[in-house]
């Protein structure tokens, strides 16, 4: 009984052991399933070949998967290995892409020809170059440009990844020359025979020869075809003719210093040429010596040249010129300097002074004026003039006579008088400039002075006034200033409507001064102060009140 037992027990327990593997085995299956990988671990590319394929990266080809990875943007070019993100059902996997470079660079093989000692680069005999990277050319071994006819030469064509290949072309070397020169500045006469033998080849030059300046040392790259092919050869403008010049002797005062190609002229030359001295010449010693000068141009072309210097001393003093005595009248201001110059045998644009201390043009005399001028060398001279001042006298028959000449020009028929005064007033303001200085002990003569000088001080203006306003037969009578630092004179002036203030004289704040009241006036007073317009009021008529 007991045995049976137990056999029973050992059965259900190896039932649910039986049961428990197998949930294991399904577990584990499903867990297969679900993580297995499903891309591969790298797919390998050739450079440059094709386009990615999402097929190549996933295990199972029954599966749909996308990149994460932008390989849009990817330079699939560049040699190296590439992580590459991909997405399969719900989850992202990782794959390598490898791009390799294991095809050597592809090109067409070009014959070249060139003249003899002519350079040409490697990359000359190969066209149509073609390789995922970067591709080298080089020569397997320098060809020999100086033996002429055909030789083998071959190239060496390395890309990025070092995969190379070699390539044979054939370079022919021309028995003709690939550099010939020509002087500068002459004509342009050369032909291509001067390049190549006409018996061996059929040639012509490409190149226009007569666009080619060869004015100057330079040099020119022109092409011939020579049996068909375009080959480049070289003119070289040379300069081998010494610089010319005709001497220029001088004479120069002792102590200057003149440069060197001042004793040269007409300089003629296909370049640029330097004038210099041939040891250091002595310009302190009085005297002719001789100079010896060495023209040399841009190609080293020398030319020697000897001159004469004539080395001078400065003894002679300026002279003054346009000083002349001269009559004026009193109240005129005299310009000392005018038209007066001084010239030198040495020194251009000499200056003078003047001593004109002893003048007073307030008083009639005889006065010395005296000009002194000094030259660079120290020679001074002077010279002295006499100024005259007289009292000036004029008739009132010319002062009325200029007076009807200046209101025949600014007065209409029909004009008022108020209109008439306006015009007499705006012509003195235009015409007479303030100077500060008048002759006031006769108002004819400064009436006079005033039209025909155009300079004056504010008496000039009052009697150029009167002098009009009178002409025109407006009232008018003068008015002096009471008090004050200096003193001031104006005009009072009736136009049929009463006196009023005539002031033509400028004033530094440009208020306006024709037809003023009493009050008016007193107003400017108070403004410009020195007691402007103050005066004797009872001297007089009174002007209207506004």
């Amino acid at each position: 009984m007991r045995t049976h037992k137990r056999r029973k027990s050992r059965n259900k327990q190896l039932f649910f052991l039986i049961i428990g593997i197998e949930i294991l085995l399904l577990v584990s299956g499903f867990a297969y399933v679900q993580f297995r990988p499903m891309v591969v671990k790298a797919v390998t590319l050739e450079a440059g070949e094709k386009a990615l394929n999402i097929d190549e990266f996933l295990r199972y080809k029954n599966r749909k998967g996308s990149f994460i990875t932008d390989v849009q943007d990817m330079n699939l070019n560049i040699p190296g290995t590439y992580k590459i993100k991909i997405k399969v059902g719900n989850r992202i996997h990782t794959s390598n892409l490898k791009i390799v470079d294991t095809k050597a660079p592809t090109a067409t093989v070009v014959n070249q020809m060139v003249l003899r000692e002519e350079l040409i680069e490697a990359s000359a005999f190969v066209t149509d170059v073609s390789d995922a990277t970067d591709v080298t050319i080089a020569y397997k071994k320098e060809p020999d440009t100086k033996q002429i006819g055909d030789q083998e030469v071959t190239v060496v064509l390395v890309d990025a990844s070092l995969n190379f290949v070699e390539m044979t072309a054939t370079l022919t070397v021309l028995d003709i020359n690939n550099s010939v020169s020509i002087e500068a500045g002459s004509k342009m006469d050369l032909t291509v025979e001067d390049f190549v033998n006409k018996d061996k080849y059929q040639a012509s030059f490409v190149t226009d020869l007569t666009t080619l300046d060869i004015s100057k040392p330079t040099v020119h790259q022109i092409q011939i075809n020579v049996n068909g092919r375009t080959v480049t050869g070289t003119i070289e403008v040379i300069d081998t003719t010494p610089p010319t010049a005709t001497i220029n002797n001088q004479q120069v005062w002792k102590g200057e210093n003149p440069v060197a190609n001042t004793f040269v002229k007409d300089i003629k030359d296909a370049s640029e040429v330097t004038v210099s001295y041939q040891g250091t010449p002595d310009f302190s010693k009085l005297g002719e010596q001789e100079v010896i000068l060495d023209l040399v141009d841009s190609s080293s072309n020398h030319t020697q040249l000897k001159a004469l210097c004539t080395i001078k001393t400065d003894s002679e003093a300026p002279v003054i010129m346009g000083a002349g005595d001269k009559t004026v009248y009193i109240g005129d201001s005299v310009s000392y300097k005018k038209g007066v110059r001084v010239e030198d045998n040495k020194d251009k644009d000499l200056t003078f002074t003047v001593d004109s201390s002893k003048v007073n043009l307030k008083k009639e005399g005889n006065y010395t004026v005296t000009y002194s001028a000094k030259d660079s060398s120290g020679n001074k001279t002077t010279k002295s003039i006499t100024i005259t001042v007289k009292k000036f006298l004029i008739s009132e028959d010319k002062v009325n006579e200029m007076a009807d000449e200046v209101l025949a020009k600014i007065v209409d028929y029909g004009m008022t008088n108020r209109e008439t005064a306006y015009e007499i007033y705006k012509w003195i303001k235009q015409h007479i400039s303030y100077t500060g200085t008048s002759d006031k002990s006769d108002w004819l003569a400064e009436a006079y002075r005033g039209m025909t000088n155009g300079v004056g001080d504010c008496f000039t203006y009052y009697a150029v006034a009167q002098a009009l306003l009178t002409r025109a037969d407006i009232d008018n009578m003068r008015v002096t200033r009471v008090g004050g630092r200096t003193k001031h004179f104006w005009n009072l002036i009736n136009c049929g409507d009463g006196w009023y203030h005539f002031d033509s004289c400028p004033n530094k704040d440009h208020k306006p001064s024709f037809m003023l009241t009493d009050a008016e006036v007193a107003a400017l007073t108070k403004l410009r102060g020195n007691n402007y317009y103050t005066f004797d009021k009872t001297l007089y008529p009174e002007t209207p009140k506004k």
